[in-house]
């Protein structure tokens, strides 16, 4: 078991190295600096993922995301703070967002974002049992590694529909600058290119339909697809499914408590092998708007 969960974890960290989310849709900011200031209101959100359940040493994400908009200068600032664990990795990402706002139409508007900040790079090999008699590979721990990182992105979006294009990580960075063989497992960190788009149906007067995708897409890696759909039932209620083309299926399930809360949950179900091994994924995520903040009340209601 723990020899299969350090390939899979050297594999998660050589092909999908930046953290997955289901309700992506939600936590855009955290991949898109462009999206900072979009809302209409500072929003604060944190989101917590529990991947592979059942697995020893599977995944754990938590996510905190602030942003706001300064409308008199038609800018947006934000920070992002994410603490990503993968059995003996512990990595904190910190990320600083701006971005600018140009109005092209009446309601079409483009978000230039840039984004700087700094990732810290943790593994502790001690903590791996590897049996009785040990393995000298695995004694000591990697001292921390601070890398910079920079980002870009572009967000265009109305009040129906949305598309981007974001690099969250520009700076390519090679980890494996020991001459300890067991830092091996880290690799390079490449440079990940997302591409997503949303937009919102009118059903009827009470109904709605949002569909979703989100592309990752890595150097030496297939790429990562998201698709989902949501319902929205008197603009409270979102109920809906997201396929991870030949990974899982998830169901989403939100919940539009006021103008300023939303409160949602997923349960994503493993499709691979690795199915066999685990309890699926499941995803918390916690969303406020502070209205009082600026003199525009929240405009309701905001599907992205």
């Amino acid at each position: 078991m723990v020899m299969s969960g350090l390939f899979l974890f050297s594999n998660q960290t050589k092909a999908q190295q930046e953290p997955l989310y289901t309700q992506y849709m939600f936590n855009t900011v955290s991949v898109n600096p462009a999206y900072a200031g979009t809302r209409d209101a500072m929003n604060l959100l944190f989101l917590s993922r529990m991947q592979w359940v059942g697995l020893d040493g599977a995944p754990e994400t938590y996510t905190f995301t602030m942003h706001t908009p300064l409308n008199n200068y038609k800018m947006g600032v934000g920070v992002s703070l994410v603490s990503d664990n993968i059995g003996p990795v512990n990595n904190f990402y910190f990320n600083a967002n701006y971005a600018y706002r140009v109005q092209l139409t009446e309601s079409m508007t483009l978000s230039m974002g840039v984004k700087g900040g700094i990732y810290n790079y943790y593994v502790g090999l001690d903590d791996i049992n590897v049996g009785e008699s040990g393995d000298n590979a695995f004694q000591g721990n990697l001292e921390r590694r601070f890398q910079p990182n920079a980002g870009a992105g572009l967000y265009l979006y109305t009040d129906k529909w949305y598309a981007g294009f974001a690099v969250p990580k520009l700076i390519q960075t090679d980890l494996n600058e020991s001459e300890n063989t067991s830092t091996s497992v880290l690799g390079e960190l490449k440079r990940h290119y997302f591409i997503m788009a949303g937009y919102v149906f009118d059903l009827n007067p009470d109904l709605k339909l949002k569909p979703a995708f989100i592309n990752k897409i890595v150097e030496g890696a297939p790429p990562s697809t998201d698709i989902s759909a949501q319902f929205i039932y008197k603009n409270s209620y979102w109920l809906g499914a997201s396929y991870r083309i030949g990974d899982a299926v998830a169901f989403l399930a939100n919940i539009q408590i006021n103008k300023q809360l939303m409160v949602g949950y997923s349960y994503d179900y493993t499709m691979s092998n690795l199915g066999n091994y685990n309890h699926g994924s499941h995803e918390i995520m916690i969303s406020y708007d502070l209205d009082g903040f600026l003199k525009n009340k929240v405009k309701s209601p905001r599907y992205f």
